[in-house]
């Protein structure tokens, strides 16, 4: 099963309806054919709603997945939730929401190697590890016009330093802070529905 979130409303791929919980009710489009999908597709775009989408089809599920992508103008970008010793994760704070250092992926740029670098230009740290890779997420968002789907691939990272985060002011991060496992739910409640699943999987990842 995916997630692609457009306006914090989940799109769910699936090619299981039992994947499909109870607390997810909303549209169930089934979907036989390229064409259905992008109907189902430009409907859910077109008619906003706070209910998801649930996009079925009873086949390759990555297939799915690829087929969707291919309705959009497509990028990556990679980042990371840092750990310190303590069991803090590394925030960022822009536009009026918490927020993972993150970045696009560069030309010739492996998605792991690009996260550490973003890292170290939204928040100042450096000589954090790598320690697992995390699901990826999915947003759709608009920008001139058109519609981008943007995968962002997440790693597990840690951190032994001392060093005190310092947000990339440039790139409008007003904060880079690190949050006690205890203030989380804060965190939860003030970011973006597509990290929701990938900050918590990140917890019993790594408690």
């Amino acid at each position: 099963m995916y997630k692609v979130f457009y306006n914090d409303c989940p799109v769910i791929l699936t090619d299981s309806l039992p994947e499909v919980k109870s607390e997810e009710s909303g549209r169930v489009a089934v979907i036989n054919s390229r064409r259905d999908l992008k109907e189902a597709v430009k409907y859910f775009l077109k008619i906003p709603s706070s209910q998801p989408l649930t996009i079925y089809n009873n086949g390759n599920i990555k297939k799915l997945l690829d087929d969707f992508i291919s309705l959009f103008w497509y990028l990556e970008a990679s980042g990371g939730i840092v750990r310190n010793l303590t069991g803090e994760r590394l925030f960022i704070y822009r536009f009026g929401r918490w927020d993972l250092p993150k970045g696009k992926i560069e030309k010739n740029e492996t998605p792991a190697a690009a996260a550490i670098r973003e890292v170290t230009e939204e928040t100042g740290i450096t000589g954090h590890n790598l320690v697992a890779e995390l699901p990826s997420t999915f947003h759709i968002y608009e920008h001139k016009g058109k519609k981008v789907l943007k995968r962002t691939y997440w790693y597990a990272m840690s951190y032994t330093g001392n060093a005190i985060p310092v947000p990339q002011l440039e790139e409008e991060i007003t904060r880079a802070e690190w949050i006690e496992k205890s203030n989380l739910s804060t965190i939860l409640s003030s970011t973006y529905a597509s990290l929701h699943d990938l900050i918590r999987f990140d917890i019993n990842l790594r408690p």
